[in-house]
């Protein structure tokens, strides 16, 4: 198995150069604390029977490309729901939390509830990976195939994401983990514009019906609203069965991508 985003030291998680944002090279990328808070709780407080619904991840300080310590809490353990922290430390500051609320699996009820029409997604194993002229060109094993719209457009957008690198050297990413840093590209996604993308995230909210099927994970935007330099935006997630999830989070503005690199 290839080299992770991140090696284990003990508890601490190392990452690899390839681990940094978009935004600067010396700027963990936001994605993967999502992720590797999402592993944490999910090794110590999920199990069978067992499913995280919720999944809320704060980006309150830039966390430097140094070593991630994460500290989990429990706020409640209850007979069928449980709420937990993690809270990440880096460099010395603490740059992130997430909060997780798990629910116990049970019966499906009866009776028929209304949802809209889902439309159907082309195969992405059959499509050509983008140029670099979308803005979702593959990058260093984080794939994308564009379906509708991409990053640089003034169109809704739907697109396939496919994360082959390990979180953890060594490690599978398990379904949720795989959503939780996919879903930190639903906002950048939805705010993205014919001119670039001026807003960085400062948060996202992960809501589940289930976890994903297979590696590849489909976001469309669904919703985008702005004033005053502040976002919020939200997105649906799919898989080849049909949507699993939703993100959505708020986001400010910042000089666009285009200017740091």
């Amino acid at each position: 198995m290839n080299a992770g985003y991140f090696t284990l030291d003990g508890t601490r998680l190392v990452p690899d150069p390839r681990a940094h944002s978009p935004w600067a090279t010396e700027m963990l990328h936001g994605r993967l604390l999502g992720g590797v808070a999402a592993r944490a709780i999910e090794n110590e407080f999920v199990e069978d029977g067992w499913r995280v619904s919720r999944l809320t991840v704060d980006l309150f300080r830039p966390a430097a490309m140094k070593p991630v310590q994460i500290l989990t809490s429990t706020v409640r353990m209850g007979r069928r729901v449980r709420v937990v922290d993690a809270l990440m430390e880096c460099d010395g500051h603490q740059v992130a939390r997430v909060t997780a609320v798990v629910l116990a699996t049970s019966e499906e009820p009866p009776g028929t509830i209304w949802r809209p029409v889902v439309e159907s997604w082309p195969d992405p194993e059959s499509m050509q990976p983008p140029s670099d002229s979308t803005g979702a060109a593959d990058d260093d094993g984080w794939l994308f195939r564009v379906a509708q719209g991409g990053f640089e457009s003034a169109v809704q957008s739907r697109v396939w994401t496919n994360e082959t690198v390990p979180l953890i050297a060594g490690e599978t990413m398990s379904p949720l983990v795989r959503s939780a840093v996919t879903g930190d590209i639903a906002c950048p996604l939805a705010n993205s514009s014919d001119q670039g993308l001026f807003y960085i995230n400062a948060d996202y909210t992960m809501f589940f019906a289930r976890y994903p099927v297979g590696d590849w994970v489909g976001i469309e935007v669904s919703q985008q609203l702005q004033a005053d330099g502040l976002s919020i935006a939200s997105a649906t997630l799919v898989d080849s069965d049909g949507p699993f999830a939703t993100s959505s989070g708020s986001s400010l503005t910042r000089p666009p991508l285009a200017q740091d690199t």
